[in-house]
């Protein structure tokens, strides 16, 4: 039998319980380490998709199988490097629920990116995904996608644990702390400047 066809929309703010739903699903997905360290902690993920789609950098997509929602992407366009003017249509937050897998609906996302892309004029799309997913990472592979670069996350209390066991750090604040006494005048040369300011009779 042929495939339901699958229709990708930009998503409209009558649609954020279903976003928030396949949000939810897609948290599920990585491995617990990675949602540990996820630095994308939303506390009201609801006006995060509602901001997202007046954004006129940002598009949210949703996929739909038999009028049923089957998938979401938000895109964005960003400079991946701070030193490059160049543009990139990043994804992320790309999930398909579990009952449309391997219906074609990753593909549809992707191909409503592509218009996206065509539409800002931007040459490349990039996509961000947990590393421990490895079906997705063999999937976006045979599709023509090369990893860049790897973006790794350390909680801030995690790393400074991590750099204390390793020897001693100068602090920032000790570092100011250092750099004020120096250009600070000493007491005995405050009062000396004191008393060459007073006025002489």
């Amino acid at each position: 039998m042929p495939r339901t066809p699958v229709v990708t929309r930009l998503a409209t703010i009558a649609d954020v319980s279903v976003l928030v739903s396949l949000w939810n699903e897609l948290r599920n997905v990585g491995a617990r380490a990675e949602r540990a360290v996820n630095p994308v902690a939303t506390p009201d993920v609801e006006a995060a998709f509602a901001a997202a789609m007046s954004d006129a950098d940002k598009h949210v997509i949703l996929a739909c199988v038999d009028g049923q929602p089957a998938g979401m992407a938000v895109c964005r366009t960003v400079e991946p490097d701070p030193l490059s003017d160049s543009r990139v249509l990043q994804m992320s937050h790309v999930v398909v629920t579990r009952q449309h897998r391997r219906r074609g609906v990753g593909h549809a996302l992707l191909a409503a990116a592509v218009e996206i892309a065509d539409a800002e004029q931007l040459e490349h799309i990039g996509v961000e995904i947990y590393p421990s997913v490895r079906d997705a990472s063999r999937f976006y592979a045979r599709l023509g996608f090369a990893p860049v670069t790897v973006r790794r996350v350390a909680p801030l209390a995690v790393l400074r644990r991590r750099l204390a066991s390793d020897g001693p750090v100068t602090r920032t604040d000790e570092m100011l702390r250092r750099r004020t006494r120096v250009r600070r005048p000493l007491p005995a040369q405050r009062a000396a400047i004191r008393r060459t300011s007073e006025p002489v009779d």
